[in-house]
């Protein structure tokens, strides 16, 4: 055996060497004379098959033919010379047939593997049956509609016939209930409801032999399946295909074109500056938008169709193009773009002549980034972060892919602050040029357009088109890729007019440094401005969030501003810096101040009733469930001393003559307060848990697109899961992107208790959680990746248990359902009396130190079992609970009718930037430093700030308020 199949083998390696060259002559392929049932790589065994060569299905003239068939060992079953090769498969293996074409011109090799299929049970794979050509088609490229008629068939199949097969379909709600079945090529049906449905399909050939598909098919909506009726795009006359803008001060018509018939439609506009506020709004067809102020605007639109009743919104970014940019007027705006423009000229000249990104993000400062550096106005101005340079691929010199743009930040935790692109792409080569001659190549393809610039905290963009010419917005206005440009910027914190806020020189430029910790009431909270202007003195206040003055520093200071806070709340921190010529510039923070809970002190709790003769269990346990002291009373006082940082859980059981129980829940959390280190610095457990939750992300990230997380990293979460507060054995939420991965242990939560960002040059490698303790909390973490890099922005971990008490090895085993008869005398519990209760969260989705998931309410439903709903961030709206009573709540209130909200300021040079909730449930903003009356739910906070030149002036001190219940 071993002998032949060498034979077999050197034969046909001989064959490939003497017979390989291409000739059209000889051009075709080895295919089934009868293959009426598609199954182009399969034969039933113990038939006679025919096998033919040509091409399209018509033999080639001229041609001698040498076919072999052998079988799965390698060993030859049967040759011929004839066009049609007779073949009878007697094994359910694959068999492989080769053939020699010759002419007089030469010869040509052809080789094809057919499998031997089982005619008792002949199951033809989907991807042999015509190619793979057949599916389950809609009768709509839309979609499905529901409770409109639709038609499901196979559609068009090359060399299908519908006489050569049987059909059966089966249709089955989301409950696995059969709907419908079919017996014919295609089946039409109405689907009722707006659920999944499964469809199954069996095509079956003459042979016996069946194929099965399956689709599952969620009908939508009329207004969803019509939505492309309602296609189109908002305009104006004076906008091109790359930006859509208006000039200031003067009155332009917006428009929808749409793609389709627009006879029916009506039109809602509405137009937001930068800060959220709605400045203009139409219902006309034509739209006269005249703006007073130049910047980044949001166009919405509302286009209903009045027949069929629906409706679609478009939001687009609208830019105010000005015409007196402080650019053009300050004397200094020149100097420091020519010092921004050196330190990008610095930046791009080292990466094109082979510096790594890696080399020039740890690299000091550089003498163009100094002097650029009294400029920034956000960031710790020590040296710049995330420098990424892009290459054009295959365009190499000097071995090195040509460099045509980069971009880099102020700061580590913001991906970039300037992103520039300079053409087609630069290289660099020592023997042909200088490194002068670099610089200014370099230098001649930088774009840099300052006549939009309006404020450092906006990015500016500028862009250029190659074949244009001419300079114009990028299409995209904030975070934006430069689409269409080959030359442009886009550039934010840089103070392209200094002096412009306050008139000293040289302009103070700085920020008030906030301490990095949570600051806590009756600690000692240091803050100091960050400036690089010598000489300065400092006066410092602290208000309240409502404008009541708290504390006021000595006059004139140079050391840290120190202050302890009695009582938790949101404050505001102000400086006057003042130079030695009496020139002053003020800045403002905003902090949160919470409550210190310190371990080893005994806290006490109250339970108050009406309720005479009830007992009181009162029980203190770990985060984990654990007991630490358990206490029974008539006096409804308990008295905790936590001797550890973390969080507790109290629970209060009450009973009384009735022998009801009824349960009560409070969640706190102990400090140190002594300097808080994380449980992870002494747990031994930690790095364990570190490398299990470090298998699960480094196979999470290589998740293919189409596969089932769950499945394919099920041993990486079952290792990890007991480690979790998740109980459903598996994670929820997985998200995957080029970005970031993110993903749940539960599925009762809207937001993810993972979200790690990624990086463009390296792998995750570890988390950093020297500021986690406990799972509960939010853990903000640095995420550091293979190349040596980190990011410490918007990583966090949450239901967690980086430190736990004992480790947990998950069992392999099999459980198995024992069906047992019921108890038929066991009579059904008698529901309780229920009524309707209504709540919504007062916290925001983005409300890193009260998170919405921290926005719930425990009851008890009709049959006296407590549960509890997650009702999420304020924007989630009126949730309504059907419970016979309410055990605890946390994070929300009754919810609010619309009602009149009134806002005034205290402080003539404040304005006050307010968050309110709207009538429809919309949180919006608001700045305003005079009386203003509107309509909402609720305010949601009011933070006091400096008035610009883009705000109201002010007008006179007062204060601020609310009409009805709601209160500030």
């Amino acid at each position: 055996m071993i002998i032949a199949f060498c034979l077999v083998f050197c034969t046909l390696a001989s064959f490939a060497q003497e017979c390989g060259q291409y000739s059209y002559s000889r051009y075709g392929e080895i295919y089934f004379s009868d293959n009426s049932a598609g199954d182009n790589n399969g034969a039933l065994i113990n038939t006679a098959t025919d096998i033919t060569f040509g091409r399209y299905n018509s033999p080639l003239p001229g041609l001698t033919y040498d076919w072999k068939l052998y079988d799965a060992n390698g060993s030859l079953i049967k040759s011929g010379n004839t066009i049609n090769f007779s073949i009878t498969l007697t094994k359910l293996e694959k068999h492989k047939i080769t053939l020699r074409v010759s002419d007089s011109d030469g010869c040509t090799d052809y080789e094809k593997t057919i499998t031997g299929r089982d005619s008792n049970n002949c199951i033809i794979p989907s991807k042999d049956r015509f190619d793979d050509q057949v599916a389950i088609y809609l009768s709509d490229y839309r979609g499905v509609e529901v409770n409109t008629e639709t038609t499901l068939s196979i559609g068009y199949v090359s060399g299908y016939s519908p006489s050569n097969f049987t059909f059966d379909w089966k249709i089955y709600d989301s409950n696995g209930v059969l709907i419908s079945s079919g017996t014919q090529p295609s089946i039409s049906i109405i689907f009722p409801k707006i659920e999944e449905y499964k469809v199954e399909f069996v095509l079956k050939d003459l042979n016996g032999c069946i194929t099965n598909y399956t689709k599952l098919v969620t009908p939508l909506s009329t207004c969803d399946f019509n939505t492309d009726d309602r296609m189109g795009y908002i305009t104006n006359d004076n906008t091109n295909y790359n930006e859509l803008s208006v000039n200031r001060g003067e009155t332009t018509n917006m428009y929808f074109i749409p793609y389709n018939s627009a006879e029916n439609f009506t039109y809602e506009w509405e137009v937001f500056n930068s800060r959220g506020i709605s400045v203009a709004s139409s219902n006309l067809d034509l739209f006269p938008l005249t703006l007073d102020k130049g910047g980044k605007y949001e166009i919405h639109l509302i286009v209903k169709d009045t027949v069929k009743g629906c409706e679609r919104k478009f939001i687009n970014e609208l830019q105010c193009i000005i015409d007196n940019s402080c650019t053009t007027t300050n004397p200094k705006s020149q100097k420091v773009k020519e010092l921004y423009e050196e330190l990008l000229v610095s930046l791009l000249a080292r990466s094109i002549q082979g510096e790594t990104d890696e080399q020039i993000n740890t690299s000091p400062p550089s003498p163009e980034f100094i002097a650029l550096k009294p400029y920034i106005t956000n960031g710790p101005k020590d040296k710049i972060y995330n420098y990424v340079s892009t290459s054009r691929n295959y365009t190499e010199v000097n071995g090195r892919e040509k460099i045509f743009g980069a971009r880099f930040s102020f700061s580590p935790n913001r991906e970039y602050d300037v992103n520039a692109i300079i053409g087609w792409g630069i290289g660099y080569d020592p023997k042909k040029t200088t490194l002068t001659n670099l610089k200014t190549t370099i230098r001649d393809s930088i774009y840099t357009d300052l006549s939009q610039y309006i404020s450092s905290e906006q990015f500016i963009k500028s862009c250029k088109s190659r074949y244009s010419g001419g300079g114009r917005m990028s299409k995209k206005m904030d975070l934006a890729s430069l689409d269409y440009c080959d030359f442009g910027a886009e550039i934010r914190h840089i103070d392209f007019c200094p002096g412009q806020v306050n008139t000293c020189d040289p302009a103070i430029i700085g920020h008030i440094r906030n301490p990095d910790h949570t600051i806590f009431t009756n600690q000692d909270a240091s803050f100091y401005f960050y400036t690089d202007v010598q000489n300065l003195t400092y006066t410092w206040t602290v208000t309240s969030e409502e404008g009541e003055l708290i504390n006021t520093s000595d006059p004139d200071i140079t050391v840290p501003y120190i202050y302890n806070f009695k009582y938790e709340g949101n404050y505001v921190v102000k400086v006057v810096a003042k130079d030695q010529t009496g020139c002053t510039a003020t800045f403002i923070s905003l902090i949160m101040v919470t409550d210190t809970h310190c371990a080893n002190n005994p806290y006490g709790f109250k339970f108050e009733t009406d309720e005479p003769n009830l007992i009181y269990t009162w029980t203190a346990a770990k985060e984990n469930g654990d007991i630490i002291i358990t206490e029974t009373n008539t006096t409804g006082l308990f008295i905790f001393t936590p001797t550890a940082f973390g969080h507790y859980v109290i629970n209060l059981s009450t009973s009384g003559t009735e022998n009801c129980d009824t349960v009560f829940t409070k969640d706190i959390f102990i400090t140190s307060c002594g300097g808080t280190v994380s449980c992870t610095k002494d747990n031994p457990l930690a790095p364990r848990v570190h490398t299990l939750f470090m298998d699960l992300i480094t196979k999470l990230v290589s998740t293919p697109n189409d596969a089932d997380v769950n499945s394919y990293a099920q041993s990486e979460i079952a290792a990890f899961i007991p480690y979790t507060m998740g109980k459903g054995g598996k994670i929820y939420k997985f998200v995957n992107t080029s970005t970031y991965i993110s993903f749940s242990f539960s599925d009762d939560t809207f937001k993810s208790d993972v979200t790690l960002p990624k990086s463009a040059t390296g792998t995750i490698t570890s988390i950093d959680l020297s500021r986690f303790y406990g799972p509960q909390a939010t853990t903000a973490v640095t995420t550091n990746y293979s190349d040596g890099t980190y990011n410490m922005a918007s990583g966090n971990v949450e239901n967690i248990n980086f430190c736990p008490s004992q480790e947990c090895i998950p069992i392999v085993g099999t459980i198995s359902i024992v069906k047992r008869n019921g108890n038929p005398g066991t009579p059904p519990p008698t529901p309780l009396q229920t009524s309707v209760y209504k709540y919504e969260g007062i916290w925001q989705t983005n409300d890193a130190a009260q998170p919405a998931t921290n926005a719930w309410v425990d009851y008890k439903d009709a049959f006296g079992v407590q549960k509890r709903i997650i009702v999420g961030a304020i924007t989630n709206g009126c949730k309504e609970i059907t419970a016979s009573s309410i055990v605890n709540t946390n994070g929300v209130d009754v919810c609010s009718d619309c009602q009149e909200l009134h806002v005034e300021s205290r402080d003539t040079e404040l304005c006050y930037n307010v968050t309110y909730l709207d009538c429809s449930g919309e949180i919006k903003t608001l700045v305003t430093d005079a009386t203003t009356v509107f309509p909402g739910k609720r305010i949601i906070s009011a933070v006091q700030q400096g008035c610009n030149s883009t705000d109201p002036p002010p007008t006179d001190s007062s204060k601020m308020s609310t009409s009805n219940r709601t209160k500030i």
